[in-house]
């Protein structure tokens, strides 16, 4: 029997692995800064219906590098963790969260709408509406803030594409974009007349993001990914003061829109074929 050159020839070749092919499968972790839209905080409790206009908020980024770097605080900073799996090449669905900080700032000159009974705080009562100016946000008689929080858990449909890479496969440049949806889950830190309160996690209420960045692929099995992203967020029922049932509790509600600037680390690792085959030849 003989066989022509080409068939076990120049046609012969074993599949390399790649970074964007169907049943790849990559790990992130990485920190994250993060900017909020001005909303209207609609505060709902005993004795005090009332809405900050406008209220400006911030993140809380740790400020010491050996917080980003000790393992037993590398969940205080703000970070990012994800896990996806390439269901067809360079489409990929993951799972993971967003941990940002919300920060509502002291001190800031807002209008207040509502009612808040003097027995209920003994700073900040009375009728108030935008006849009466701006107040100051006195921190010693209400603070807001989701700092071991603002949890964004979304499931993300994402593309990416090479924009450069070498002809080794050994170092690629690849453009990602995506979107996501899910539910975000929110501890809340509440000051009130000088008391300080705290919420335990609880369901806040749930956003949806589209992002881009730039990922780059070492020996098809780490990267490195730059990554900035926008969405909304709608906290409708963000609990403050926890009395009982989730229906008896003091709460938040309030919308904003977010921007977010990431960088993470990762790895890629790939599923076995059917055929247990991982370095089969290539007849095409």
């Amino acid at each position: 029997m003989v066989f022509g050159q080409n068939s076990f020839g120049q046609n012969y070749s074993y599949k390399k692995k790649f970074g964007t092919q169907k049943n790849a499968m990559y790990f992130y972790w990485g920190y994250n800064r993060a900017a909020f839209t001005r909303s209207d905080i609609h505060f709902v409790g005993e004795n005090y219906d009332f809405t900050i206009i406008k209220a400006a908020a911030k993140d809380r980024p740790a400020t010491e590098f050996k917080t980003y770097v000790t393992p037993s605080t590398l969940t205080v900073p703000q970070f990012n963790v994800r896990v996806g799996w390439y269901y067809k090449h360079r489409w990929d669905w993951s799972i993971g969260y967003d941990h940002m900080k919300y920060v509502m700032r002291d001190w800031q000159q807002v209008y207040i709408n509502g009612y808040i009974d003097p027995n209920s705080n003994s700073e900040l009562n009375g009728e108030f509406t935008n006849e009466d100016g701006k107040l100051f946000i006195d921190p010693d008689f209400i603070h807001y803030e989701n700092t071991n929080g603002l949890n964004y858990i979304s499931v993300q449909l994402n593309n990416t594409a090479p924009m450069y890479k070498t002809n080794d496969r050994k170092f690629a440049v690849q453009r990602r974009v995506g979107g996501g949806i899910g539910p975000v889950i929110t501890q809340t830190d509440f000051v009130w007349d000088s008391e300080q309160y705290h919420s335990g996690m609880k369901l806040g209420g749930w956003g949806i993001s589209a992002h881009m960045g730039v990922r780059f692929d070492f020996f098809n099995r780490f990267f490195i990914e730059n990554t900035f992203s926008g969405g909304f967020i709608h906290l409708p029922r963000n609990a403050t003061i926890v009395r009982g049932s989730t229906r008896d509790n003091d709460y938040a509600n309030h919308k904003f829109v977010y921007g977010q600037w990431q960088i993470t680390a990762g790895v890629l690792w790939y599923l076995r074929n059917k055929n247990g085959c991982g370095t089969c030849p290539d007849w095409h």
